[in-house]
């Protein structure tokens, strides 16, 4: 137990020492989610994309190739 309460000591002292986060911080923080929530976005995007415009484009074959042989 006695180590127990020395590891106790430190987080005690620490508390003294909290202070509130400044709305600056918080700020750069949102931001910075924000920018690579955007990037992840546009990435997934990118991917989709080129597969949405070939299966559509797949489908335009097929219509057509239907259509022609009616």
């Amino acid at each position: 137990m006695p180590d127990e309460e020395r590891q106790d000591e430190p987080i005690a002292a620490l508390k003294d020492l909290q202070q509130e986060t400044s709305s600056i911080f918080l700020t750069g923080i949102r931001r910075r989610i924000y920018r690579r929530t955007a990037a992840s976005q546009v990435a997934s995007f990118s991917w989709q994309l080129p597969k949405t415009v070939l299966v559509e484009l797949g489908k335009m074959f097929g219509e057509l190739v239907k259509s022609i042989s009616d």
